[in-house]
């Protein structure tokens, strides 16, 4: 287990009242929380919220090391408690930032929390994660979450998607689009991040139904566009931004030559365009053994549906693969009579790659300088892994 070292800098709306004393916690991926503010609760005497990532030890990027956060206390904390030394550089922790997400402002999560309590009522609320794509909050039997301008809302997304199956997403109580908050129905059970056989025939077959009922609506989503035959433009636009070696950058520019015929391929199996899950792991799946749901439906985007088979195979042990593959092509087969989904997967095993290292790029230009340390090295991390499949076979 990774523990992280926490360093809180402590106000009461934008007004520093101290740092606490430095604690270690786990888990230790840096936008989990829970554990954070459960301590700092008992600590201070008072209710606390994690409103950003302020500063994090680069050498383990995501998880562990040492992790300084803008905390905000609802109310003013146990004297003695913090160390009260004036922070010279706090007027630029709270400067404004164009790009800050709304809930890491003062005030943003005690927003969400006001927003889902006058759905539900006057119940507990508990932060479980914060970070630059959104903000989770647990209550009984429900979940609040904000997603950033740059990416789905959840409720809206789930709304469409239940039109065609019911059971395949959490139930919507609420949703602001303004705001960009969906607050959803618990689903049950435990997440499936090594999921058994009868969970795979379940869970895919049903996201391909709908997935290829949605394929006529593409036009009336709102959802992010990562389309294959743009791939070629955006892909020869992004590579100078991104820090690469001389050889790699003279592979890509080569590759992006090759994809008008890559994307030939990939159309040859005669799926259509629609809406993609976006991160179709299996940690993103919840059964309690009996009925089985797909969560976070905040990456979702217009795209090509064999992104979310290739997203899923990078997750599942190498055993489960084979599959899982027959699973959805069978699926896709029962759908749309003629195709050849199993022609889709050679190519993808390029293509995915490269649409994630565009989705990654739009994270870092959206999202504020001290954020972007999630997800600093992510597209070039995804460019050479295409440059690496474009000569391998899935």
């Amino acid at each position: 287990m990774e523990f992280k070292t926490v360093e809180a800098l402590v106000s009461v709306g934008a007004r520093y009242v101290g740092r606490a004393p430095t604690f270690d916690v786990e888990p230790g991926w840096w936008s989990e929380v829970e554990a954070i503010t459960r301590h700092l609760d008992e600590l201070l005497g008072v209710p606390t919220v994690v409103l950003r990532l302020v500063q994090a030890d680069e050498a383990v990027i995501g998880r562990g090391g040492r992790v300084v956060y803008h905390v905000e206390a609802m109310g003013e904390p146990r004297s003695g408690v913090l160390d009260e030394t004036p922070l010279p550089d706090w007027d630029s922790v709270i400067a404004a930032q164009p790009l800050r997400s709304t809930w890491a402002e003062v005030g943003g999560p005690a927003r969400l929390i006001a927003w889902a309590r006058s759905v539900i009522g006057p119940v507990d609320a508990v932060q479980v994660k914060t970070w630059n794509l959104s903000c989770l909050v647990r209550l009984p039997g429900a979940w609040a979450k904000a997603t950033s301008r740059f990416c789905s809302v959840d409720a809206d997304i789930i709304e469409h998607v239940r039109l065609y199956d019911d059971t395949l997403a959490p139930a919507v109580l609420a949703t602001s689009r303004v705001d960009r908050w969906s607050l959803l129905a618990h689903a049950p059970g435990t997440d499936c991040w090594e999921p058994d056989r009868a969970s795979v025939e379940s869970v895919v077959p049903r996201w391909v139904a709908a997935q290829a009922a949605l394929a006529g609506e593409v036009d009336e989503l709102d959802a992010p566009r990562l389309l294959p035959d743009e791939l070629a433009d955006e892909i020869a636009a992004l590579i100078p931004r991104v820090a690469l070696s001389d050889d790699e950058v003279s592979g890509l520019l080569k590759l992006v030559d090759r994809l008008p015929s890559i994307v030939g391929e990939l159309e040859s199996a005669g799926l259509p365009i629609s809406l993609v899950h976006g991160d179709f792991h299996p940690g993103n799946w919840r059964s309690d053994g009996t009925h089985r749901v797909i969560v976070d439906w905040a990456d979702t985007f217009i795209g090509h549906p064999a992104t979310d088979i290739r997203r899923l195979h990078d997750f599942l042990p190498a055993e489960k693969r084979e599959h899982a593959r027959e699973v959805w092509s069978a699926a896709w087969r029962r759908e749309l009579p003629g195709c050849e989904p199993l022609r889709a997967l050679r190519p993808m095993s390029v293509l995915g790659p490269l649409t994630y290292a565009l989705m990654y790029q739009r994270f870092l230009d959206n999202i504020e300088p001290d954020e972007r340390i999630y997800h600093e090295d992510d597209p070039g991390i995804c460019l050479r892994s295409a440059l690496d499949m474009a000569g391998c076979e899935l």
